[in-house]
């Protein structure tokens, strides 16, 4: 297959700039990486295109013909052009910069991301945060986000993904419901209960409480993608739900809410961060991915150090 004229002219022009610029052919040749005969080939080919002669040679200098004066003018405004789209795309791969669009879950304060991105900000100020909550399923490869956070397992194999940490989950209802209705004692008892379904963290009527114990339950009055909705549902004495810990641990130590099942339930749900595959190459998507990952990771530990769970970090 034939390169197309106008490629071809293109490099041909950066060649014939290189030889002004540099004073020469074999000057050019160096500059350029190529051979000198490469470059004396580019020049031809760009005089024969444009049917005018460009240099004058002789043994000891190379000029310009008037042809060739404004000729430059003009292939060397290409050549500031290129240049400047290397450094912006290099600088865009070696220092953090620009925006970057974030999507995170409506939850997020509360596994402190608002007090993670302050000191990332200040850490790459060149970096201009653009954060969006939202429990659904991130855009993440035509460009409308660049990173997301993700509760639960990777939505798209297409997708790099780094996970952060693990929430436990828990079991949770109103005493006023339980009163009512009865603790469950174990856990197919849950099939004779109401219960709230949050169908972004489990599939819908179905439970899976530990690494063998998998249940269906009822539908109840209530089902949502929100974790939100199913808290309160929760806490209004409408059914059982099944929530991370750190979301509804207040309640909990408030009387709000009372653990079910606590030596049963073992289960645990990931927190991703997700991106475009190549875009960890990226500066800016690099640095917050490493930066959120030794945040959290320092948090696992100061948790662990202390004798502390997870959920009381957050």
């Amino acid at each position: 297959m034939e390169d197309k004229p106008e490629i071809n002219n293109v490099i041909a022009m950066m060649s014939f700039a290189a030889v002004v610029s540099t004073g020469g052919f074999s000057s050019a040749a160096t500059a350029l990486g190529y051979s000198k005969a490469a470059v004396s080939r580019q020049i031809a080919r760009l005089e024969a295109s444009l049917g005018v002669k460009l240099l004058d040679r002789t043994t000891r200098a190379v000029s310009l013909t008037p042809a060739g004066r404004e000729m430059y003018t003009r292939c060397a405004r290409i050549v500031d052009e290129v240049n400047e789209a290397n450094t912006i795309v290099t600088g865009m791969t070696s220092r953090p910069r620009g925006e970057l669009k974030v999507n995170a879950p409506v939850v997020s304060s509360l596994f402190d991301l608002t007090s993670i991105i302050p000191r990332f900000l200040q850490t790459y100020p060149d970096v201009r945060l653009f954060v969006n909550l939202s429990d659904s399923r991130a855009d993440l490869l035509k460009g409308r986000f660049d990173v997301a956070f993700w509760m639960g397992e990777p939505y798209d194999s297409s997708l790099d993904a780094v996970r952060l940490r693990n929430y436990p989950m828990v079991l949770v209802g109103a005493k006023s419901y339980l009163e009512k209705n009865g603790r469950p004692s174990i856990a197919s008892d849950l099939k004779d209960h109401t219960c709230i379904l949050e169908t972004h963290l489990s599939r819908v009527g179905e439970w899976r409480l530990s690494g063998d114990t998998t249940v269906t339950v009822n539908r109840g009055p209530l089902t949502s993608n929100s974790v939100r909705f199913a808290r309160q549902a929760a806490i209004d004495g409408l059914g059982i739900s099944y929530l991370p810990l750190f979301f509804v641990e207040q309640d909990i130590a408030a009387d709000r809410l009372e653990v079910v099942l606590p030596d049963l339930v073992t289960a645990q749900i990931p927190l991703y961060l997700m991106f475009s595959k190549g875009n960890y190459a990226l500066a800016k998507v690099r640095a917050f991915v490493d930066f959120l990952t030794q945040e959290i990771s320092d948090e696992n530990e100061t948790a662990v150090q202390k004798g502390i769970g997870l959920a009381s970090v957050v």
